[in-house]
């Protein structure tokens, strides 16, 4: 809730326009390690998630590897996404 609700808010469906949903997320659901990276180092740029454009920027999070697999783990066993399992040892071999 502290860094992840702002913007993407406590139903994981973002802000239209603004932040992208985590929800039901084809942009998730298509690569585990690419979402790894953008907790780990940030994103700026375009991207498109369910068909819409977003371009803002989501800065790098400070939580340790076990949180982001934590905090991953979360996301996609929730909100409709594929029940990845992500493992401490998945982010720690991002780099």
């Amino acid at each position: 809730t502290q860094n992840c609700l702002a913007c993407h808010q406590a139903t994981g469906a973002g802000i239209p326009n603004d932040f992208p949903p985590l929800a039901n997320s084809d942009y998730l659901n298509a690569d585990v390690h690419r979402a790894i990276e953008v907790v780990k180092f940030g994103l700026t740029g375009e991207v498109e998630v369910n068909g819409n454009v977003y371009n803002s920027a989501m800065p790098k999070q400070n939580i340790s590897d076990e949180d982001v697999a934590a905090v991953l783990t979360y996301v996609y066993n929730n909100w409709g996404n594929n029940e990845t399992e992500v493992t401490t040892e998945m982010v720690k071999s991002r780099k």
